[in-house]
């Protein structure tokens, strides 16, 4: 039986040679290739999803092909196979949708493949609840990609020059005839959601919880419009930290959520949310000469728009060469600044829960709140607590107070509490009997007659067709794994050095 480590080299000989020596060859070893993701050795069929990364890259149209047996190891029972396939997700992903951007007549195939690209995503944010917690840190990394490609790029967003190319919402048309925009606006809100939900899980784990603060930063500097629910999520976070944290693990997180905070500070969409900021960071314990040396200043703000052009616009103005018809179809466009669900005109839960209870923090009360809390102080003091506990510098000013409002709010609309929470039920339900009534008020309502005739009541022509003579709609066709019949052998002899093609 030959030895895993020698096939893995084997085949990333193969790989060097008809990926980036002959591309010619990679049809003719196409299936000789993914074959090995049935083999035994973990480090081989690693291997083999990033060979699909690579060659997908290489040629998109290989995706018809693959996507299947990359939906596969996706599934593997090995977790480093699952760690290594969400990896490459994160990347196919946007070059998927980039695909399917330039491709205005598609296929039926090709929107099979789309369809299962979507499915996968779904999984992974899915595995957001995995038992391990490296499965859970690359689940992370993909949320914050997916949410970042399918939300518009504004001028202010902070794009790294890396990233510059990859396509984003802007970029996709909204009269393209399957990718629709706003389903795919929707679908990175509701991302952006469930990593929210993530961060504040009371069991998060340190590795993870590091991983997210991360990924909101990201977010939250390329992607400006949802700066208000990253910054209320570190509100949140800073006033209930996980009670499952060590003490190192606590300092730690500190540290992380105020070298992030400083990073969000330093971006012209926080310039609203400079106050919540500040009084975070003066929690966390951080010189106010430091948090001078991260705020932008008016005159560097009014500047900016000047010195850093929209990388859109940089992008669009500079000569494409080799450009074809298909390449205009990335061009951005234009759309109107949209607005998050937390941003500017719309309060959340906290908010208004905060706004309630600000009047109502007077001296006699606190006071009055800090004698009936003694009651229920424990008998030593817990580490999270020693860890975390900051002396108050500006105790009994408006910005103290304002900022105690919101801890207090955060915590209660945690516990399900508040005015906030009770106007948000409200709203929903109001929302949800629109919907219904708007529902009925458009339903055609059908019945049969005694003949077995679908008889409309709005008396529409050719409504009297038999029920009987309407066809079911025909299932897709959907992407097939690669499946050669001879599979490979004793550990991937096919490819052994010396061995005929």
């Amino acid at each position: 039986m030959a030895d895993p480590c020698a096939v893995g080299e084997w085949v990333a000989l193969v790989q060097e040679l008809i990926i980036n020596k002959d591309p010619t060859l990679l049809d003719n070893f196409l299936d000789e290739i993914i074959a090995f993701q049935a083999d035994k050795s973990v480090e081989v069929r690693k291997f083999v999803v990033g060979f699909i990364e690579e060659a997908c890259k290489r040629d998109i149209e290989l995706l018809l092909k693959l996507i299947a047996n990359l939906n596969m190891l996706l599934k593997d029972e090995n977790v480093n196979v699952v760690k290594k396939a969400i990896l490459t997700m994160t990347q196919l992903y946007k070059v998927a949708l980039q695909w399917m951007v330039k491709s205005r007549a598609l296929n039926e195939l090709q929107e099979a493949c789309w369809d299962m690209v979507s499915v996968m995503a779904a999984d992974i944010i899915l595995l957001l609840d995995s038992d391990n917690d490296g499965v859970r840190t690359h689940a992370i990394k993909f949320v914050e990609a997916f949410i970042i490609t399918l939300s518009p790029r504004l001028p202010d967003s902070d794009v790294p020059r890396r990233h510059e190319g990859d396509v984003s919402l802007d970029r996709v048309p909204r009269d393209h005839p399957y990718i629709k925009y706003n389903m795919l606006w929707d679908e990175g809100k509701a991302a952006l959601e469930q990593l929210l939900k993530f961060m504040v899980h009371p069991a998060i784990s340190s590795i993870n919880l590091t991983a997210a603060l991360g990924s909101l930063a990201t977010i939250a500097r390329q992607r400006p419009m949802f700066m208000a629910e990253v910054i209320q999520a570190y509100e949140t976070l800073h006033a209930n930290l996980p009670p499952t944290l060590a003490k190192s693990q606590v300092s730690s997180v500190r540290k992380n959520l105020k070298l992030h905070l400083l990073s969000v500070l330093r971006h012209p969409a926080a310039l609203g949310f400079h106050a919540q900021i500040t009084t975070l960071l003066v929690d966390l314990g951080t010189p106010q000469a430091e948090i001078a040396r991260s705020t932008p200043s008016p005159r560097d703000l009014r500047r900016r728009p000047r010195d850093d052009p929209d990388p859109l616009k940089k992008i669009k103005m500079e000569p494409n060469l080799g450009e074809d018809d298909e390449d205009k179809d990335l061009e951005p466009v234009a759309v109107a600044t949209p607005k998050a669900a937390g941003a500017a005109g719309t309060q959340s839960d906290i908010d208004i829960t905060a706004e309630f209870l600000q009047p109502l923090l007077t001296p006699e009360n606190v006071a009055n709140l800090v004698l009936i809390s003694m009651v229920y102080l424990p008998e030593a003091m817990p580490a999270s607590f020693q860890a975390t506990y900051t002396p108050v510098e500006s105790a009994g000013t408006e910005a103290q107070i304002k900022h105690l409002s919101r801890l207090m709010a955060t915590q209660m609309t945690a516990a399900g509490l508040g005015p906030g929470v009770e106007q948000t039920k409200l709203l929903k339900e109001e929302r949800k009997e629109e919907k219904l009534a708007r529902q009925e008020s458009v339903l055609i309502k059908r019945r049969i007659s005694a003949q077995g005739q679908a008889i409309s009541v709005l008396g529409a022509q050719g409504a009297g067709t038999s029920l009987l003579e309407e066809e079911a709609p025909q299932a897709k066709r959907r992407p097939e794994p690669i499946i050669p019949s001879t599979q490979p052998s004793g550990g991937g002899a096919a490819l052994a050095p010396g061995a005929s093609p």
